[in-house]
């Protein structure tokens, strides 16, 4: 009798809790929409042109791939599988062989008993290849975590005379990081260090048109599909 009644009161528990729980999502409803909305648009001048073709664009936004085969002036949403759960937006660069995109995006670290809150303070730049135009990604690479306020990526780019060399900015507090890969996004080495802003120190990637993408770019209204 004494464990039935104990069960009977643990199972009126759990229901109040989530009964609680659905009010308080209903009443806040309209503030979680808000706090969970993304427009892709807001990510446009993130998008990268393919080396082979300057009117095919690809960009990652609000979790998703969009393609676009008309310079930006309709985007197409895509399936994105093998990405970290919640992935919300990210750098993304096209290769020169067919199909292969490079993903630069933050994902969380890992909290352990001699660093508790790890977790949500610290965050760490990684790269993701996907051979089939966005549709699946793999891990490829990880840098050095930083303060989740201030830390990331600002661009990712690609040589479009050479598959598989890939280029990296990486911001980690006051360090801006100049890295590069010519194994398809396994590996990268630092070849500059500079701080507080891009260009501070004389860095400069060795491909012109990587730092012609470096420079500000006009933004156009795109439509969606």
């Amino acid at each position: 009798m004494f464990r039935t009644a104990v069960a009977i009161r643990w199972k009126l528990l759990v229901l109040m809790a989530v009964l609680g729980m659905g009010v308080v999502v209903a009443g806040l409803g309209g503030a979680a929409w808000w706090v969970l909305r993304c427009d892709m648009r807001d990510f446009v001048d993130r998008a990268a042109l393919s080396p082979l073709n300057t009117g095919e664009r690809y960009l990652f936004a609000c979790g998703y791939v969009w393609h676009s085969a008309d310079a930006g002036r309709t985007w197409v949403r895509g399936a994105s599988r093998g990405l970290p759960v919640l992935t919300r937006d990210g750098f993304i660069a096209v290769d020169r062989q067919p199909g292969t995109l490079y993903l630069g995006l933050l994902i969380t670290t890992q909290s352990s008993a001699y660093c508790w809150d790890c977790a949500w303070r610290f965050r760490r730049p990684a790269v993701y290849v996907s051979t089939d135009s966005g549709q699946t990604w793999s891990f490829a690479y990880k840098f050095r975590r930083g303060p989740a306020h201030n830390n990331g990526f600002l661009g990712l780019f690609t040589d479009p005379g050479e598959s598989g060399s890939v280029w990296a900015l990486v911001k980690n507090e006051d360090e801006i990081s100049y890295y590069g890969s010519r194994t398809a996004g396994q590996s990268f080495s630092r070849i500059c260090l500079e701080y507080y802003f891009v260009g501070s120190g004389g860095c400069e990637f060795p491909i012109a048109s990587i730092q012609q993408d470096l420079l500000p770019q006009p933004v156009t209204d795109s439509g969606v599909e």
